[in-house]
């Protein structure tokens, strides 16, 4: 299949794309800056130059694409949710969401499916017992932010294409990510643990955060909303301690909560101290099976490879 990837220089994007290719498929980037973006897929990737705005500039990137997985969204993490950062956010997802949308409906001849990238974020910052897909939204930025994120391309849709929403958890991948930011601490001896300890991590491995969506690529009859997270949520005093038994670096300090909420504000609420136990009853529903569904053997395997 010809696949478009929307975001393949992300840190999903770009292990997304090299799986594609692996299997055979014509996988095709888009960028603003081409070169930036053959710099991190390889010089042979096949990139399509696009400003993140005009409508015919992407219909001619869609020509002849089977499928697309649109990856697009800045780092939420990346900075204060002031006013300002909110509306990038936004734009950044929704606002993709929607021109994608909109070029995808003038086209005479669709792509039969898309992938469109949501996040966990959706079922709101706590959920005190289990959920999965038939569960709603729930309050807050993030999962206002996510609902306008899913429902940016809902006329798609309507259209009749198949539509998959990826509702990922916390990705953790060797050199990136939230796993990036706990071990900075070690390096220096001083494992630290966020708030209490006591909030749940929705996370997954990013090798099964691929395999997922290679999955759904692959199964014609999934479509709707995926949680993409390990059927085995973990307390982030569990993911400290195993990094420290791993590692052989002690983790012996507490950031307390009142001391994020006032360095992040309701960032910190909703990210570092938000408590989710997501589950991915659809996958596991269609067979799937995770390779790291535990926390120990996924941090063992992440910690010895080298970041990218």
């Amino acid at each position: 299949m010809k696949i478009l990837v929307i975001g393949a220089t992300g840190f999903i994007g770009r292990h997304l794309f090299k799986e594609l290719v692996s299997e055979g498929h014509q996988v095709v980037g888009i960028s603003r800056n081409p070169e930036a973006a053959r710099k991190v897929l390889g010089q042979d990737a096949h990139i399509h130059q696009w400003d993140g705005f005009s409508e015919p500039v992407l219909v001619k990137a869609l020509e002849g694409v089977d499928g697309i997985a649109n990856l697009a969204g800045e780092n939420i993490a990346k900075g204060p949710w002031t006013k300002k950062r909110k509306m990038a956010l936004l734009s950044s997802r929704a606002g993709t969401g929607k021109i994608l949308a909109m070029a995808l409906l003038q086209m005479p001849a669709r792509p039969s499916f898309l992938i469109q990238a949501s996040a966990t974020g959706y079922y709101g910052p706590q959920t005190a017992v289990p959920v999965d897909e038939t569960a709603g939204p729930g309050r807050g930025f993030l999962s206002e932010l996510n609902q306008q994120w899913e429902s940016s391309v809902y006329t798609l849709k309507e259209a009749g294409m198949r539509v998959v929403y990826i509702r990922t958890g916390i990705v953790l991948g060797a050199g990136g990510g939230l796993l990036k930011q706990l071990l900075l601490p070690f390096n220096f001896y001083a494992g630290t643990t966020p708030g209490s300890g006591r909030q749940y991590l929705s996370w997954i491995h990013l090798r099964d955060e691929v395999r997922a969506i290679m999955h759904l690529i692959n199964h014609p009859e999934s479509e709707g909303p995926y949680n993409l997270t390990s059927p085995n949520p973990s307390t982030m005093a569990a993911m400290i301690h195993e990094i420290a038994e791993i590692t052989g670096k002690p983790a012996w300090l507490k950031v307390p909560g009142f001391a994020l909420r006032f360095s992040l504000g309701r960032m910190a609420e909703e990210t570092v101290l938000a408590s989710q136990q997501i589950l991915p009853s659809k996958l596991l529903s269609e067979g799937f099976r995770f390779s790291f569904p535990e926390i120990r053997p996924a941090l063992k395997d992440l910690l010895s490879k080298p970041g990218p």
